[in-house]
């Protein structure tokens, strides 16, 4: 089982966009020792191809575009990961 951990803090992320406590403040200052996160998100697979979302957030687009393995192959086409036709004979 592979396991991507994509945000790890609370709704709204950190630093929280109504919040000026000392580490909020601290980390848009940039300072040492703290970073910006996203919201709590993971990503599990078995095969590390076909991924499904745990606790998907308004923070998607930046979780996936920080770990590309989660977007859809561009070998596979467009729409390459809208559903998918049964396989098998045709009738």
């Amino acid at each position: 089982m592979l396991i991507k951990v994509l945000g790890s803090a609370a709704g709204g992320g950190f630093p929280q966009v109504n919040c000026n406590c000392r580490n909020c403040a601290d980390v848009r200052l940039g300072k040492p020792g703290l970073r910006p996160r996203l919201q709590s998100s993971l990503a599990v697979s078995s095969d590390g191809r076909a991924w499904a979302l745990l606790n998907a957030s308004p923070d998607l687009r930046q979780q996936v575009d920080a770990a590309p393995v989660l977007a859809p192959s561009a070998a596979a086409g467009p729409r390459a990961s809208g559903p998918r036709a049964p396989s098998g004979p045709s009738s």
